[in-house]
């Protein structure tokens, strides 16, 4: 099944949708066997025909080298700007755009807007196989096969018969979702029981409700072989519960426009990066290389020349060790620097909270423009009272901020199905 899929289905598929994700899976089972310094000579020869290609046929670039005086031919990554969303939104799309690229060779794409702000930009046809081959090639290494019965849980309705098709031929079971109240809980665990799926793939947030779900509830027995998580931060709770839940092992990933697919292996000692796809850089806030500590996600794709993303701040914050990502920590705008120098993540706030509060069944924290913090608490019968001044007092010692508590019924999924832990509103 898996070679049928692999070498004549893949291969037709391409050919149908002009994309050429089989022959790069073939590369990538190559460069399985190169040497770091192989890999490092084919990433070094990629970003050189970046660089002059950015500095000819791409206005943002051509206007940078010129006004600093700088040589394309010789130019080294750490000389060039880092960039972000804003500055590009600032700028237009049309100035970081390839001038002459071929329409019918670049497609239009969008973020998933986890930070609320949707961001549209161009993907090259090669850098979407490149991309595509990339995941699958991930996903091998979980044990799954083209034409393994997986499910996807999103948040949109499959769009195009053509996509629709593709889900058939490939025995993905697509299970759309708008609201996670119980009767949608119930239907996607009530779907899962009847399709058996090897490998379910979605956010963190839905899977942990449906986790949640499953636990209070009989009749749910289906064990996947794993569950792969993608889009949001996956916190040591939430994947504790989830395993649990359905007794499985979970595969985590990251990526967002313009990087390269990192995610978990079954060892879990840590993300590999698709180097052949691109380089990460993890660097502090002002600019300087971090091997060990916590630092923002700038990256290179080597291979979209519709609209390059070349040192690219994703404002997205890492855990390294010895270079290499230990955890995905969230996005900058879901972090706190309080004046005193202390930085909270999502992990600080899931550490705090799972030791000894059982009656909380959902939190959020909010970082005011006035320098003040708000922790909104979702409790049920058996939450203490008193517990909310200790936590008050708890954050109030650790931010030397004015903390607040207060209880409401619920905190909701955003538009696109994920949860926000950690709004800090200075960064808007």
């Amino acid at each position: 099944m898996a070679f049928l899929h692999e070498h004549i289905i893949l291969p037709l598929s391409d050919l149908l949708k002009g994309e050429s994700v089989h022959k790069y899976l073939r590369l990538l089972r190559e460069a399985e066997r190169w040497s770091d310094e192989q890999m490092l000579h084919f990433q070094q020869d990629r970003l050189r025909k970046l660089i002059l290609h950015a500095a000819k046929q791409v206005p943002f670039y051509r206007d940078w080298f010129h006004s600093h005086s700088i040589d394309p031919l010789f130019a080294t990554l750490d000389q060039l700007p880092i960039v972000d969303k804003a500055l590009m939104r600032r700028e237009g799309i049309e100035r970081f755009a390839a001038e002459g690229f071929p329409e019918r060779e670049r497609l239009s794409s969008r973020s998933s807007g986890s930070t609320g702000e949707p961001f549209t930009f161009y993907e090259s046809r090669e850098s979407y196989s490149v991309n595509m081959a990339v995941k699958l090639h991930s996903w091998f290494k979980a044990g799954y096969r083209l034409g393994d019965r997986y499910m996807k849980i999103a948040n949109s309705q499959r769009q195009g018969h053509l996509k629709q098709l593709q889900d058939c031929i490939n025995h993905c079971i697509y299970v759309p979702f708008y609201t996670m109240d119980e009767a949608s809980l119930r239907a996607i665990l009530d779907r899962i029981e009847q399709e058996k799926p090897l490998y379910i793939r979605s956010y963190p947030a839905p899977l942990h409700l449906l986790a949640q779900y499953r636990k209070s509830h009989s009749g749910y027995h289906h064990r996947p072989r794993h569950i792969m998580t993608t889009g949001a931060t996956l916190t040591e709770s939430h994947r504790a519960d989830i395993e649990r839940a359905f007794g499985c092992d979970i595969i985590d990933s990251y990526s967002c426009e313009g990087t390269p697919a990192t995610y978990e292996t079954t060892v879990h000692d840590g993300y590999c990066v698709a180097n052949l796809y691109g380089i990460i850089e993890t660097i502090d806030s002002h600019g300087q290389p971090v091997n060990d500590g916590i630092g923002h996600v700038v990256s290179t794709d080597l291979w979209n020349l519709a609209h390059p993303f070349i040192r690219y701040n994703t404002q997205d914050l890492v855990e390294v060790k010895a270079g290499r990502i230990q955890r995905i920590m969230g996005r900058e705008s879901e972090s706190i620097a309080a004046p005193n120098g202390t930085i909270i993540t999502i992990h600080n706030l899931t550490k705090f909270f799972a030791n000894d509060f059982a009656g909380i069944e959902a939190y959020r924290m909010i970082y005011r423009k006035d320098k003040t913090v708000e922790f909104q608490l979702v409790v049920n019968q058996t939450f203490a009272q008193e517990d909310i001044q200790r936590i008050a007092n708890h954050w109030h010692e650790v931010l030397e901020l004015p903390v607040s508590v207060r209880l409401v019924d619920d905190i909701p999924l955003m538009h696109n199905n994920k949860r926000k832990t950690i709004i800090n509103e200075t960064t808007d």
